[in-house]
């Protein structure tokens, strides 16, 4: 486990262990190296770019500041983001060195960017394979035909890289658009078989059509999600992405579930310096992402509406985007509904391979198991609540004609 640095003449390299778990709350401080990017991926909510670059000076004293907070959580994560970071090489590396000739820190700190895997060099390989502390994640849509259409035909320079990658056993974004949606399945097990690890989301964005043409494709989805349901139930092995695993048993929680639980760090946890240095609650809020900047919020994680979001059974499950609700409601506060269905379509999903596990696990309870009663903890007490969590939704949840 990672500790505090000491000293430059110390161990110098005391940073939070990129395979750390979830149950550690951490500031992070995204640098937004660049609004410059190679590609120009059919969803991105970028719209705004223009090529600026951060200055290393402004780089520095945000992470010099936020290193030497008193105050908020012990641990940091320093997000170099874009636009395309890697176009901006030399300054992680020269922020990288900063962070850890300088201190000693009051904060125990991890490095990470996310890129679209295009542009790195050998050069950049040798040094970050040099440097294996970063954590480094990389962007991939499935298969070449999706991938290409959506992210600017450049399939092919990610696979060359992939080698590289997969080093990091980071989950792979993919973002699922309607172009995505008739080969959704497909996708995700090309990912698995890459030797990677696929977590997606639907676009927040109404990027979905009319309302038949969103029907048509929500069918298609829902047939989807069906097969891969099958793939995770004959593949247990795999981790499955949340599309088709949702902690769905967290509806019968006696204590709920809170939208604290889903953690969304903007505006408390969370700030994204700019190019410019100006800073904002996430690079969502800021003039690169929405016509409507702020440089602050304020939310109590209660859902204001739509009223439809405010009666769903399953709200509490519902991801959804501060900075997207922002952007296009006005609030903070109040959702989009143009992923909804899918949502749904995606929980009920989830309660099918839920189903599926139960019935292998039941089969394999031990006697002892099973005569264990009341115990809140013990594996038949999870099992009936995970079932009650199924049969809540199977009873709840139905999806749009």
């Amino acid at each position: 486990m990672a500790v505090k640095a000491k000293s430059p003449s110390a161990e110098k390299f005391m940073i939070v262990n990129r395979n750390r778990g979830n149950d550690e709350i951490e500031f992070c401080l995204t640098l937004l190296v660049t609004e410059d990017c190679n590609l120009r991926c059919s969803y991105c909510f970028e719209p705004e770019k223009r090529p600026r670059r951060m200055p290393f000076e402004i780089a520095r004293d945000a992470v010099r500041e936020y290193l030497s907070r008193e105050e908020g959580p012990d641990a940091l994560s320093i997000d170099f983001c874009g636009g395309e970071p890697m176009l901006e090489f030399d300054l992680i590396r020269r922020v990288f060195d900063y962070c850890m000739e300088q201190g000693p820190w009051r904060k125990r700190f991890r490095l990470s960017l996310g890129t679209n895997g295009t542009v790195l060099t050998e050069k950049m390989r040798r040094w970050f394979e040099a440097h294996p502390c970063f954590q480094i994640s990389v962007s991939l849509d499935g298969i070449k035909e999706v991938h290409d259409r959506n992210r600017s035909n450049s399939y092919d320079a990610v696979i060359r890289n992939i080698d590289f990658f997969r080093r990091y056993d980071q989950t792979v974004k993919m973002t699922i658009s309607p172009h995505t949606v008739p080969r959704l399945a497909e996708c995700v097990v090309h990912i698995h078989e890459l030797g990677l690890k696929p977590e997606a989301n639907v676009v927040f964005e109404p990027v979905w059509g009319s309302p038949g043409q969103k029907a048509a494709l929500l069918h298609v989805y829902a047939r989807e999600l069906d097969k891969l349901v099958e793939f995770y139930s004959l593949n247990p092995q795999l981790t499955a992405p949340k599309l088709v695993a949702y902690r769905i048993e967290a509806l019968m929680w006696e204590d709920g579930y809170s939208l604290e639980d889903k953690y969304c760090g903007a505006g408390k946890y969370m700030t994204a310096v700019m190019p410019d240095g100006q800073r904002y609650p996430c690079h969502r809020f800021s003039p690169l992402a929405t016509k409507k900047p702020v440089h602050s919020i304020k939310t109590d994680n209660k859902v204001r509406g739509p009223e439809k979001c405010v009666r769903c059974p399953i709200y509490r499950l519902c991801h959804s985007c501060l900075g997207a609700n922002h952007d296009i409601n006005g609030s903070v506060d109040m959702r989009t509904d143009f992923h909804c269905e899918f949502v749904k379509a995606e929980v009920l999903a989830s309660a099918k391979l839920a189903e599926r596990m139960l019935s292998a696990l039941a089969a394999g309870l031990s006697h002892e198991e099973i005569a264990v009663e009341d115990d809140k903890g013990s594996k038949l007490a999870l099992m009936r609540q995970m079932g009650k969590a199924i049969q809540f939704v199977q009873e709840n949840v139905h999806l749009a004609d």
